[in-house]
This record gives C-alpha cells, structure tokens and sequence, in this order.
C-alpha cells in the first residue's frame, strides 16, 4: 500500500526523490541537502528524510508516511483524539499506528511513537485529510479503538487515559470490532469499557 499521495514539492521529501527531481547522484544529493541544512534552509527529519518547516503547507502530522517508509500506517491514539476535539490536552508525542515495529523517533519538529497493529486493522476506520499535504488519520471511533486495544495489551500502555469528551457511533465501532478480528477477551474488555451491548 502505498502511504503518500503527490504532494507540492520541496516541503518533505527525501533524498532520493531530490536526486531524482535534479537528475543528480544520491551523493551529490545527500551533500547539496546537508549544505542546505548547515544554512537553515531545511531540517532532517531522519535519515534519508528532509523537510522545509518554513513553508506555509508543512505540518508536523503530514511527516507521518515518510517517516513510515515502506510500512502502512496512519495517525492515530491519542493525537488523533485530539485531532477530533474528544482530547482537550495536546499530546506531547504524535502517535502512530504501523505495521512494523513498535519505536520511538526524536525528530527536529517533535518526538514520534510507532505502535504496531496487525496488517488487518489497518483496513478500514481510515481516511485521507483534506490538507494541503495529505496524510492518513483514523476516526474518531477507529483511534478510540486502537487506543483501547493496545491499552489491553501487553504493557497495558494507555491503561490510564485523559479526561476524554467522546461522542462517538457505537455502530461504528461494533462494526469496527467484529471486521477486524480482534481477539475475543480484547472485545469484551473494550465493550465493557465504552457500555456497549455485549451482542
């Protein structure tokens, strides 16, 4: 799958994709990049990775496929709470569902933390934004869901939650959980903390 859509040029991008767009070496990319860095026209994001913060249509959430690479993913958990206004408090880390390993990234623009799902809860409760750089984010019944499963996890991360002001379907989320095969005790832990019918 792939994880970007085309976007303006010159806001994220990667080495390669420079190279390719100057018709030069990787090399003299990566040197002609690192110069750019050294004048503080643009930052690295991580390796391989660059972005011009100063433009007008960067956002910190559309680094999210770039930083993913080749993986599937989208924002999720707690940022994407917020992002649907049922989380006050800004979350100090963006949050991330991906299909590899779970990791955390410092970056220039903010700290990353990758939590990995499985390839089949990556299917649906997923949209597009309408931003000038779009990037993947979950709905709000989809993040409520990703937060609640890993909080029953191994780990028990997210086991104490903030202050949530949700208004979600519950049909979307009954739906959420029967397609996307989440393992029983997890349905039942999930339904009885969202007071959902247990049928």
């Amino acid at each position: 799958m792939v994880n970007q859509k085309k976007v303006k040029p010159g806001v994220i991008f990667s080495t390669h994709e420079f190279a390719m767009t100057k018709g030069i070496s990787l090399s003299a990319a990566s040197h002609q990049l690192k110069t750019a860095k050294k004048r503080g026209d643009i930052i690295r994001l991580t390796r391989g990775i660059w972005a011009n913060q100063d433009h007008p249509y960067f956002n910190p959430l559309a680094c999210v496929p770039w930083l993913l690479g080749k993986e599937q993913g989208y924002v999720s958990f707690l940022t994407a709470l917020h992002r649907w206004g049922a989380l006050s408090q800004i979350p100090p880390v963006i949050q991330v569902a991906t299909t590899g390993h779970s990791r955390k990234l410092e970056t220039p623009i903010g700290k990353f933390e990758f939590f990995q799902l499985k390839p089949q809860m990556m299917l649906q409760g997923i949209e597009w934004t309408h931003t000038q750089i779009p990037y993947r984010i979950a709905t709000l019944e989809k993040a409520l869901l990703d937060t609640l499963y890993v909080s029953n996890r191994k780990g028990r991360r997210f086991a104490s939650l903030p202050e949530l002001h949700l208004d979600f379907n519950s049909r979307k989320i009954l739906h959420l959980l029967k397609n996307q095969k989440v393992p029983a005790p997890v349905v039942k832990a999930i339904k009885k903390k969202l007071q959902l019918p247990k049928q």
